[in-house]
């Protein structure tokens, strides 16, 4: 009966090296390439810094490609990892790299007739990939077919009412969640001390803090507490960008819609539209999001489109980014939202260029986008949830991207995107319960 080595860390999931899989007593999840190759990296190093650059050389020795990739990958480890607080496995060592926990090695037998001594003889690329075959003989399953997927990541909820102002706060842990409640404080206080009052008022905001970057939206609202037309926007900031977000909202300079110059000869009306603004040292400042949603032949089942621009520095035009095509799937099961909604990807391209005014690796823009490009060729599904819904607007979260306001066809009701929801009720009149 031939022996091998796991590797079991804290949260009692075990990585079997050879094999290229990750085991717990309920489930065994076959891991790609690329998170094999930096988890054995990774377990390598033990005790030592690893960096991003080496990290995205280990990862994809054949092809370059940006921190986001990189990012995704880690992301993913987190989630298969069964992660309970970022860092349980995997920590991040700000504007270094990262650094694995602590964990213990174990001898494991196997009843497959394979002989695994061979792969000592081998280099670690060669091995794992020898691995993959024989664990897919063995098990009478082709690993190729695997889809990974997860379940609904479920978050901490919190709102408060301050002023004439609803503020809503969403993190995956407590510790975000603290971080935020000081923002919140802080801003406050900028406001009042510059203004002698708070000036923002009769509002619906939005936070949410993520492991990469923060996420910002609100809406000015009337009477009825119903967002205003085009007052509708959202930010992404980088975790050390907060203060340039905080000056603006201090001053009372938060951006709104603007008039958008697209090029591209696509003239089809978009079923949504999202704005969205950043804060970065990429250069990018702004992108806009075209949304395609058809309902197919089953029901609860939209064929999803997407196309999106990034502003130009010098015109001001909107150039083209990517593309992607997708199937939505309306989840009938119970949410902290007022619905859940299934991604599956089945297409991504990118138009983008790229251009000596943008620093791509500072961009959450771009490794935004390119979460949609990871999760497509890795057939990776994932979740948007509703988080608030009127007519011709709905506000979704995304699990990757954060917040996003999808403005809806005003001009041909037959294809307004929150028409498919009509069946939501509005989210005050659903309780919802911190987490």
């Amino acid at each position: 009966m031939p022996n091998t080595e796991q590797i079991r860390f804290q949260t009692d999931v075990c990585y079997i090296e050879s094999q290229g899989i990750l085991k717990t007593p309920e489930s065994t999840l076959k891991l790609n390439l690329s998170e094999q190759y930096i988890l054995s990296y990774l377990i390598d190093n033990y005790g030592n810094p690893v960096t991003k650059d080496e990290l995205l050389k280990v990862g994809w020795p054949d092809r370059i490609v940006t921190e986001a990739s990189l990012f995704q990958v880690i992301r993913a480890l987190r989630v298969k990892l069964n992660e309970k607080k970022k860092g349980d496995v995997i920590e991040t060592l700000p504007r270094v790299g990262y650094q694995i926990r602590e964990f213990r090695r174990e001898t494991i037998n196997f009843q497959e007739e394979a002989n695994l001594s061979p792969f000592k003889k081998i280099g670690k690329k060669t091995a794992i990939v020898s691995a993959i075959g024989l664990a897919a003989v063995g098990a009478g399953i082709s690993w190729m077919k695997y889809v990974p997927s997860h379940t609904p990541t479920n978050y901490i909820i919190e709102k408060d009412r301050i002023g004439s102002n609803d503020i809503t706060i969403v993190t995956a842990n407590a510790d975000d969640l603290a971080d935020l409640r000081s923002k919140v404080k802080e801003l406050i206080k900028g406001q009042t001390k510059k203004y002698g009052k708070l000036v923002t008022q009769n509002e619906r905001v939005y936070l949410l803090k993520s492991d990469d970057f923060y996420s910002a939206a609100w809406c000015a609202v009337d009477a009825n507490n119903q967002c205003i037309k085009n007052t509708d926007f959202s930010y992404k900031i980088a975790t050390d960008e907060w203060d340039k977000f905080a000056n603006i909202v201090i001053n009372n300079q938060k951006v709104y819609h603007e008039t958008p110059v697209i090029q591209t000869e696509y003239a089809r009306e978009p079923t949504a539209v999202v704005y969205t603004s950043y804060i970065d040292k990429s250069g990018i400042r702004s992108k806009i999001m075209h949304y395609f949603m058809t309902p197919t032949d089953n029901k609860g089942i939209f064929d999803y489109s997407m196309m999106s621009f990034i502003k130009d520095h010098d015109s001001g035009k909107f150039r083209s980014l990517a593309i992607s095509a997708s199937k939505a799937y309306i989840e009938n099961r119970e949410s902290q939202f007022l619905q859940t909604i299934k991604i599956e990807p089945e297409m991504f391209h990118w138009a983008y260029q790229p251009s000596p005014e943008y620093d791509e690796k500072e961009s959450l823009a771009l490794k935004h986008t390119c979460h949609f490009d990871c999760q497509s060729s890795d057939k990776h599904s994932y979740y948007n949830y509703v988080v608030y819904k009127q007519p011709n607007l709905l506000l979704m979260l995304n699990e990757f991207t954060g917040f996003f306001w999808n403005s809806t066809s005003q001009g041909d009701p037959s294809i307004s995107y929150s028409d498919h929801f009509s069946d939501l009720v509005p989210d005050e009149n659903k309780k919802t319960d911190k987490q």
